[in-house]
């Protein structure tokens, strides 16, 4: 549903999920009646080198959700995973990640960096499947947060079992290493920082029970990719595509954690007496430029300015006075865990 803040209208989805056309556990339509049931605005499945369901005709408005269809590609070595969203089909397998991600910027697709931070053990049932190679170009975003791998990256043999029954709780928010690549990447260039649910409902032997961790309703109503729209989502399906796309190229997004409440109405702005700007936006004029931070319920507030915490405070709203140029985002948390997280909003330069 729209929300209207500010001069922008705010929409929510979940991004990085998978079907039975790879190694997820429900069908396509499944998903898409369980993301409907959860209320979400879009819907982003990224099945494993497959396009099966694009292919099948399975992009669409389904009531008022959207529904995207891309996929995750990686390389041979089963390392640097990519969403890819627009492209003409699959990359051929034999790519280097240089080599796709390229490809994809040619082909004018959307590329987003999935799980990078992974860095579990490499022996085991699921072994860590990290970005490595930072020297590559042309992505348009980073998964700064997602929501199986924190997940399997704190999962122990003493911890399974409260952590199979209970596996919000454990969701703390994106480590600082990838926050600061993010930073630093994004001084030199805009690049979306998105929250993903790499939904697949996995199913585990906990004692004699099995237990299906994360299922997709539990996804869904957990970690959430807000995009911030000049007008309302079409209901023209190319469209709304386009609408969706551009806002993250454009960074117009911010991530949340539902688990510790709505993200709805949250709102971040840098404003002059002649500018104004959202994430991803930017102000020429560092002079009399201030930062405003609105939340729906008071938080601990962090204003990260060029990577470095420039203020930390707990409130709803927060009023800070640019002194330096830079690129400017916001994290709000809620004790230790981590609620919101918007993209930057750049300065000066």
């Amino acid at each position: 549903m729209a929300r209207k803040v500010g001069d922008h209208y705010q929409y929510s989805g979940a991004v990085h999920v998978h079907t039975t056309v790879s190694d997820g556990t429900k069908t396509l339509d499944e998903v898409i009646a369980i993301g409907q049931s959860a209320g979400l605005d879009f819907l982003m499945l990224s099945d494993h080198m497959d396009l099966a369901g694009r292919e099948a005709g399975g992009e669409g408005k389904y009531g008022k959700m959207l529904v995207l269809i891309g996929y995750e590609h990686n390389d041979e070595d089963d390392i640097h995973h990519y969403l890819i969203f627009g492209s003409p089909g699959v990359y051929p397998r034999e790519m280097s990640a240089k080599e796709y991600v390229a490809a994809a910027a040619v082909d004018g697709a959307l590329g987003i960096i999935a799980h990078p931070d992974e860095i579990r053990p490499k022996e085991g049932r699921h072994p860590p499947y990290p970005w490595l190679d930072w020297s590559v170009e042309g992505y348009d975003g980073i998964e700064i947060w997602n929501q199986m791998s924190e997940w399997m990256e704190k999962l122990t043999a003493w911890n399974k079992v409260p952590m199979a029954f209970s596996p919000r709780k454990s969701m703390a928010g994106p480590t600082a290493r990838l926050l600061k690549i993010w930073d630093e990447v994004s001084m030199t260039r805009k690049v979306v920082g998105v929250v993903a649910v790499d939904a697949h409902a996995f199913a585990i032997g906990v004692g004699p029970l099995t237990v299906q961790i994360f299922p997709y309703k539990v996804h869904f109503r957990t970690l959430r990719t807000h995009v911030m729209l000049p007008e309302r989502l079409s209901d023209d399906f190319e469209i709304a595509r386009d609408q969706v796309y551009a806002a993250l190229r454009d960074c117009r997004a911010f991530g949340s954690n539902m688990r510790w409440g709505s993200a709805d109405g949250f709102q971040f702005t840098a404003e002059n007496s002649s500018e104004k700007a959202i994430s991803g936006g930017s102000v020429s004029d560092v002079q009399n430029t201030r930062l405003w931070v609105d939340l729906p319920s008071r938080a601990l507030v962090r204003i990260v300015g060029n990577g470095s915490t420039l203020l930390q405070t707990e409130s709803e709203s927060v009023d800070y006075a640019v002194t330096q140029a830079g690129i400017y985002r916001v994290e709000a948390w809620k004790g230790k865990r981590g609620w919101i997280f918007s993209n930057h909003i750049r300065v000066g330069i």
